[in-house]
């Protein structure tokens, strides 16, 4: 882009308006794949597995 050029002059109004007026972010999160939103720990925070064999402050009784 030369320095007398303005972004409206280089960007298409379709691309304007989407950067002016993004999308709610509910309606992006709910076109992604299952795959994506798993695989994003922003999204799906990673869970800790508390099986019995793993957890030494509790002992079952035999």
């Amino acid at each position: 882009m030369a320095e007398n050029e303005r972004p409206e002059d280089v960007l298409s109004p379709e691309v304007l308006d989407k950067i002016k007026h993004p999308p709610a972010i509910d309606d992006t999160m709910q076109q992604l794949s299952t795959e994506e939103v798993m695989n994003n720990p922003a999204m799906t925070p990673p869970t800790i597995d508390d099986s019995m064999e793993e957890r030494s402050d509790w002992k079952r009784e035999e």
